[in-house]
Order: structure tokens, then sequence, then C-alpha cells
């Protein structure tokens, strides 16, 4: 598995871990978009269920972040673009819980 992917998915799995090494998942995430062109159809498929755990836990992650980094003021620093929707976890745990459970259909 490429190394990054396998970092990430580690990285999802520990939601409650400090704001510092969340914003390290996030560049990660930004590293696995550089290169999931290059990824194996096997691997694209570990990463959506990856990121799929972390939307599940959106609110966690975001609030852990929040105590760490402004991601509002840092999507506009570095003009973030929404298709980098990982640097939105702050509005995404906005949404209604319902929306966030990616894996139930019948919301």
């Amino acid at each position: 598995m490429n190394p990054l992917l396998k970092n990430y998915c580690v990285s999802v799995e520990f939601p409650d871990v400090s704001g510092a090494e969340h914003l390290e998942m996030l560049q990660l995430r930004d590293r696995l978009a550089e290169v999931e062109s290059q990824l194996s159809n096997e691997e694209k498929k570990i990463l959506t269920k990856a990121d799929r755990q972390l939307l599940e836990q959106v609110s966690i992650f975001a609030q852990a972040l929040s105590s760490f980094i402004n991601l509002t003021a840092k999507r506009n620093a570095e003009a973030i673009p929404p298709q980098r929707w990982w640097w939105y976890l702050d509005v995404l745990a906005l949404l209604p819980v319902c929306f966030k459970r990616v894996n139930n259909p019948s919301c």
C-alpha cells in the first residue's frame, strides 16, 4: 500500500489526538490528492473508506483542529478550493448529522 495512504488511514482512526496531528493529517491528504491518479483501484477504495471515516467523525476532528488552527483563515490565505474538502471540516461539521452518515442510504 502507498505509504501516504497507510499513514492517512491510521490518522483518521484517532479523532481524539491533538489539532497539530490533525493538521498533519490534512497536509497528508493534500499529498494524497496529488498522487491520487497513480493509486491502484484497491488503494482508491481504501482512500474512499478512510475519507468516509473522517467524515463520520467530522465534528470531533473539527473541534480538535479549531483549538490549533483557524481553518477559515488558512483557506483564505492559501486560496484553498472546495475540491480540497478536507480543509473545510469546520464547515462540514455544521451539516445535519444525517448527511455525515455517508454509509447510511436511508437518510
